[in-house]
């Protein structure tokens, strides 16, 4: 018989059975030959007229139908998640998203996988749009020593390095997981302790590097930004001690290591204002938000000349940030697409509202702004907040010549240098200037004017305090004493 394993389901083909963790699963027919059909094919895009085909071989039928039988799948499969894995591809088809691995076994025997070397990587659900050249060509390049993905938040720098895993399974004996900034007390290993330790001693270093002693492997740590000196520090021991290892790190910063190889993620392909577009699968942008569309509100489907156009403004107001550009397609069912582009004029009130399971730092773009923005020194905040009331690109010279008066020189250059390094401030041009990210400058711009405005409310209240005690020091002249004294407190007042 066939049997198709993923995730933690196991379906017996010719039994029509569907398991999950041993328990039966309860589907209609039609949704079980769906399954059957993308479970086979995974990763292949199956048009519709395909799947109606499978599920309905001698009727003919509306599309509304093969529409609820994959909802019924979804459903069935987790809860109806949007990011599921039945993924619809917009104006294409449908695609099942997660590994499968297919066992011909005899009947008398119980079916049994071999323990996988990518047990520890978290399931991806969603499709990644954009990314295959890219991962490829990367994954081809991973070999002995540290290698750091870097780029802004939520470019998908976590589910790039997964992929790349994936990729490279055959090629090591072991591959290890850790995300640094999960906290909900999952099954720890002898590196995850050592890497979220509050105190590292040398034998929690030593048991997590015999954890790698005599196997190939290869380390993912994601999530470097809250501790880079602790990664850095234990990525480079274990690097030195194991030369072999392959170790893969995301951050939004390099670790900053000795023959570190940084790979920049960018954003994904947005057209320019002047573009004129017929396929939304021309910019990978535009793909991935028509294809998040379709999952959440398929009445909206991108697959006319202005939705597609309307689809490229949103993508161009994101800049191109997956993770944005997911929170835009979130909206859509609440504010149609027309409204959805007005509105995204001021991003960070619109993209409010993410997938309830991620990261809180993912859920909304403030959040995810907040994250960086919070492990910036008080000189970057200052210098970002002066920089974001540029809306062109700047260099340099130019920035220090209007900034630069607020820190010595050597502040300004260790702060400008420091915000590039955290991908805040987009790297320097051909022509030697520099950019602020839209959703970037939107959220520094805010936190100016916050700034800025308590400065001023702060001066006007003390100069209120001053004139009031002034008043009260005319008419309270009875002593040199007392003279003195309030002429004392005025001046401590105006020195505040």
């Amino acid at each position: 018989m066939t049997v198709l394993r993923f995730d933690d389901f196991e379906m017996d083909i010719p039994a029509r059975s569907l398991k999950r963790s041993g328990c039966d699963v309860r589907i209609g027919s039609r949704a079980f030959d769906l399954l059957v059909a993308l479970a086979s094919r995974h990763g292949e895009i199956l048009s519709k007229a395909d799947l109606i085909g499978v599920a309905w071989p001698d009727t003919h039928v509306e599309e509304s139908s093969l529409r609820v039988n994959i909802v019924a799948l979804r459903k069935a499969l987790d809860g109806g998640n949007p990011y599921s894995m039945v993924e619809n591809v917009a104006g294409r088809g449908y695609t099942f998203t997660v590994p499968v691995t297919k066992l011909e076994v005899h009947r008398t025997t119980s079916p049994t996988l071999p323990a996988s070397r990518v047990d520890s990587l978290p399931n991806t659900c969603a499709r990644l749009v954009g990314r295959d050249d890219l991962i490829a060509k990367w994954a081809d390049g991973i070999g002995p020593g540290i290698t750091t993905i870097v780029g802004p938040g939520g470019v998908g720098k976590t589910v790039v390095a997964l992929q790349m895993a994936r990729v490279l399974q055959e090629a090591f004996e072991s591959i290890q997981f850790v995300d640094m900034a999960d906290e909900t007390g999952a099954a720890s290993t002898p590196i995850a302790d050592a890497l979220k330790a509050r105190s590292l001693t040398s034998d929690m270093l030593r048991q997590a590097m015999e954890t790698f002693s005599g196997r190939s492997g290869l380390l993912v740590i994601d999530g470097c930004d809250w501790s880079i000196d602790r990664v850095a520090l234990i990525a480079e021991s274990i690097a030195h001690s194991y030369p072999e290892l392959a170790i893969l790190t995301t951050s939004r910063e390099p670790l900053g290591i000795i023959g570190e190889n940084v790979l920049h993620l960018p954003g994904l392909t947005v057209p320019a204002a002047k573009d004129q577009i017929d396929d939304v699968a021309t910019f990978s942008a535009v793909e991935l938000f028509a294809e998040r569309v379709s999952m959440v509100a398929e009445e909206y489907a991108i697959d006319d000349p202005r939705g597609i156009e309307l689809a490229a403004e949103v993508v161009r107001k994101t800049d191109g940030n997956p993770l944005a550009i997911e929170l835009a397609a979130s909206r859509v069912a609440d504010l149609g697409l027309e409204n959805l582009v007005v509105s995204l004029d001021r991003p960070l009130r619109t993209l409010r509202r993410g997938n309830r399971t991620s990261h809180p730092r993912q859920q909304t773009l403030r959040a995810n702004i907040d994250w960086s923005y919070n492990l910036l020194d008080r000189n970057m905040q200052s210098l970002l907040g002066s920089l974001s009331v540029l809306d062109t690109e700047f260099t340099k010279d130019s920035a220090l010549a209007h900034y630069g008066f607020e820190l010595a020189r050597s502040d300004f250059d260790e702060a400008f240098d420091g915000l590039v390094v955290k991908s805040l401030v987009r790297g320097q041009q051909s022509d030697g200037t520099y950019t602020l990210p839209r959703l970037i400058r939107e959220y520094a711009l805010e936190k100016h004017i916050q700034i800025t405005s308590s400065v001023l409310s702060f001066s006007a209240d003390t100069n209120s305090v001053v004139r009031g005690v002034s008043h009260e020091h005319s008419q309270f002249t009875s002593s040199p004493r007392t003279h003195f004294e309030s002429r004392s407190f005025s001046e401590a007042i105006r020195a505040a």
